[in-house]
């Protein structure tokens, strides 16, 4: 512990992110201080909060402490949340599914924007609104800005050269039809801009607005215009009514947050409160790995959470209150991020304390929908257990491997090689092959060459043997496919084929074929092995096809793979080749041979 110790005396008193390290130099945890002196010190002198018990775990196996200082608590905020999501360390909370939600972007570098889906938030100039957990929100949404507003729904780059026939949205009264000539860009962003209001939760402004509007149309005899603002206030009224929230005050914008686990699960939800308005529900699916109590969880899922957020309200309300040191330095960074004062509370009374119980039966839901979604992958399990079954096999087949091989007309001949562990996909353990010793086609000698590669690198590397290899194919593959495991002195490793027509089992000896139910368990699993090794092999031979295109220039006799690997490192085109300084094509490959192949490689792409 001397080596800690060093390190301990050696820590800043500066704002930054420290990473604990094992023996091995794997980093185990990270978390944000406002000191790091004080913070990373409070580990080993027993000042850190009771009960972290993620720390007490830890600790044994602490060998390195490294650090990032940074120039304020809010650049720590951020750091952590990247540095966690790369590393993924053990004793931090994994938030699983956070990459995936979606947002609705305003395309705003469009001269007609449009209302689109995204799965990420880029600095492009565009407005986004989000994440959304519900997909029907986001439809809910889309079809208002499409109804009230007459924003776009197609893909058309306006303005265009010739205006174009007016399509069905029009007529339907969904759209303006920009794409005819038949609204200007002056008006359209003006309809554009009561959409994002909307998008933005600023549902009573609009609607205060439109008020005032039809009033004033009304009193200089406009009948017709009034109508109009009457129909919006009455179709956004329409579709706001389910979402009405029991809150007294109309402008209130809060986050309430409640956490639910149970062992290694976890889920937090999100309910967020904006003009007095339930907007909507968010939520994170955790995965635990330590026993890490509800305020730990909270505090890292916080982190992950609103450094991704697009708008953060003034007020977040808890179940109960965060330590004072993460308390006071979320809060900070969270004003400084928004750009107004950030509060966590914790409800005692009044209808944020009705809000606290939502939010809590919700989480409560979703940690049981959580489980029974985790008990979906027994189904798949008995289907490795109804494999072994059906095949009369001596052992479990948790451990599948497929192989395939494709080639386009001989050429570009490549392999996969695909395991599945448990019935599911180990994408780990895939492996993709360039056949080296085969010209032409010959699925034998290709199958040949995969299977003494992997054979033997599995004997090399002392690693077990799959449990099952299953070939795409009929008979004649199975035994082609036995004979060569026999050769490799492997001949005992369980092996069958699938015949794509009548989806039959083949086997390499005696045995007849057998068809499965084709709501079998086990015929599902052997289905998704042998589309999964073919969606691979064909994938992969396809990327071969286009680098060779990209090289082609170097197709040359006398230009080997040695010399063409040192040629592309420095040369991207046949045109960057033969333009290059003379001093440097002999720096390369040396003052003869490198002019000679110059002068070669502008003759051959000459006469080709």
């Amino acid at each position: 512990m001397d080596s800690i110790e060093k390190r301990l005396s050696e820590l800043p008193a500066r704002p930054g992110v420290y990473l604990m390290k094992d023996a091995n130099g794997t980093i185990i945890y990270v978390g944000k201080a406002k000191v790091l002196s004080r913070r990373v010190r409070s580990y080993f002198d027993g000042r850190e909060k009771p009960g972290h018990r993620a720390a007490t775990l830890m600790l044994p196996h602490i060998r390195n402490i490294d650090w990032i200082i940074t120039e304020t608590e809010e650049e720590a905020f951020i750091l952590e949340a990247n540095l966690i999501h790369k590393h993924k360390p053990i004793y931090n909370v994994r938030q699983k599914d956070d990459k995936h939600f979606p947002y609705l972007a305003v395309t705003m570098r469009e001269d007609f924007p449009r209302v689109i889906v995204t799965r990420s938030v880029r600095s492009d100039g565009n407005l986004y609104f989000g994440p959304f957990v519900s997909s029907w929100a986001i439809h809910v949404l889309i079809d208002l800005t499409a109804r009230l507003f007459h924003i776009r729904e197609c893909t058309l780059k306006l303005p265009l050269k010739t205006p174009s026939r007016p399509c069905l949205n029009y007529h339907m009264g969904r759209c303006t039809a920009p794409c005819a000539g038949l609204c200007s860009k002056e008006d359209y962003a003006q309809m554009v801009q009561e959409a994002i209001r909307l998008l933005g939760g600023k549902r009573d402004d609009l609607m205060r607005g439109w008020q005032q509007e039809m009033e004033l149309a009304s009193q200089n005899l406009d009948f017709e215009t009034a109508a109009k603002k009457r129909d919006l206030i009455l179709a956004l009224e329409a579709s706001n009514t389910h979402q009405k929230a029991d809150a007294s005050d109309a402008s209130l914008k809060l986050d309430v947050i409640a956490v639910r686990r149970n062992k290694t699960f976890a889920t937090a939800v999100i309910l967020e409160y904006r003009e007095g308005v339930f907007f909507g529900r968010r939520h994170y699916c955790l995965e635990c790995r330590e026993e890490q109590d509800e305020t730990e969880i909270l505090c890292e899922m916080l982190s992950g959470w609103y450094s991704k957020a697009i708008m953060i309200p003034p007020e977040i309300a808890l179940e109960n209150a965060l330590p004072e040191e993460d308390k006071t330095l979320l809060e900070e960074e969270f004003s400084e991020k928004s750009g107004h004062k950030v509060t966590f509370t914790v409800p005692q009374r009044g209808e944020k304390v009705g809000f606290m119980r939502l939010a809590r039966a919700n989480a409560e839901m979703l940690l049981v929908e959580m489980q029974a979604e985790a008990r979906k992958y027994d189904e798949i399990e008995q289907g490795v257990f109804d494999l072994q079954k059906e095949l009369s096999l001596l052992k479990t087949p948790f451990h599948i491997e497929c192989v395939d091989i494709s080639h386009l007309a001989g050429t570009h001949t490549v392999a996969s090689l695909v395991s599945f562990k448990n019935g599911r996909p180990d994408k780990s353990q895939y492996r993709k092959f360039i056949i080296k010793t085969v010209e032409g086609i010959d699925d034998f000698a290709s199958m040949q060459e995969v299977l003494t590669r992997r054979i033997r690198r599995l004997e090399n590397e002392k690693r077990p043997l799959p449990d099952l290899l299953v070939v795409d194919g009929g008979k004649g593959q199975v035994d082609a496919t036995f004979t060569i495991l026999q050769q490799l002195g492997h001949g005992n490793i369980p092996l069958i084929g699938l015949a794509k027509r009548l989806e039959e089992i083949v086997f390499p000896d005696n045995r007849p074929s057998i068809v499965l139910h084709r709501t079998s368990p086990a015929l599902k699993l052997l289905q998704n092995a042998r589309d999964e090794a073919h969606r691979f092999a064909i994938t992969y031979q396809r990327s071969k096809r286009k680098e060779d295109f990209k090289v082609q220039w170097l197709a040359v006799p006398g230009v080997g793979d040695v010399t063409r690997q040192k040629i592309l490192s420095k040369y991207r085109s046949r045109e960057d080749f033969l333009t290059a300084s003379s001093e440097d094509i002999e720096d390369l490959l040396g003052k003869v041979r490198g002019h000679q192949l110059r002068d070669k490689i502008a003759v051959y792409q000459a006469d080709k």
